[in-house]
């Protein structure tokens, strides 16, 4: 996100083109967005004046893009992985490779990469920046569409450093895989703007 007096700009990240079409339709309706708890006196209209796409690839071409051996990643929101129903504290490169398997599994079967298991993720390392904060979930009470949860969790924030054996079928995948996080959140609540990254690739 970008920020000057008077105006802010966000970044969209879709993994259906198809979701172009309302954009556009709402900007043509006047791109009115309400930010607040939902009650009068907590809520303040905002108005889209532009939009741009920044990026736009294929699957195909995410599935091949696998040179890259090292990746920074920052933690642009807070992110937290659920397994079981329990939340598990940390990022690791097991979790991202699931996170990031099971939507491009959801989005396009055809082109995903194979499913890395915890044994093969051995020749990736990781240098680990990142801290516990405590994340409330739940809704203003003033808002209709209910409440998430009334209590808080952990989540992670901060930044990783993830290299891989160049060359190695694991790290190959995990390339790919990395690619898709351009485009999409990891972790659980995605929904509500948790697990967003930013990722630079290094080859």
């Amino acid at each position: 996100m970008t920020e000057q007096p008077g105006m802010f700009g966000a970044e969209l990240r879709l993994l259906d083109d198809r979701l172009l079409d309302n954009l556009d339709g709402w900007l043509a309706w006047g791109g009115v967005l309400p930010l607040g708890d939902g009650s009068p006196e907590g809520t303040t209209l905002v108005v889209a004046t532009e939009a741009q796409i920044l990026e736009r690839v294929s699957w195909a071409e995410l599935a091949a893009d696998d040179a890259s051996t090292t990746w920074n990643i920052t933690l642009l929101s807070p992110t937290v992985f659920t397994s079981h129903g329990r939340h598990i504290p940390g990022v690791t490169p097991a979790q991202l490779a699931t996170s990031l398997h099971a939507r491009w599994h959801a989005w396009s079967p055809e082109t995903q990469p194979p499913q890395l298991r915890r044994d093969d993720l051995g020749v990736l390392t990781m240098q680990d920046h990142t801290e516990s904060v405590r994340v409330s979930l739940g809704m203003p009470r003033a808002d209709r569409r209910g409440r998430l949860t009334s209590r808080s969790i952990l989540a992670t924030e901060g930044s990783l450093r993830i290299s891989g054996v160049a060359g190695a079928a694991t790290t190959r995948v995990f390339s790919r895989l990395m690619s898709l996080a351009r485009f999409t959140n990891v972790g659980s609540h995605a929904a509500y703007g948790m697990g967003t990254l930013d990722v630079v690739a290094e080859s």
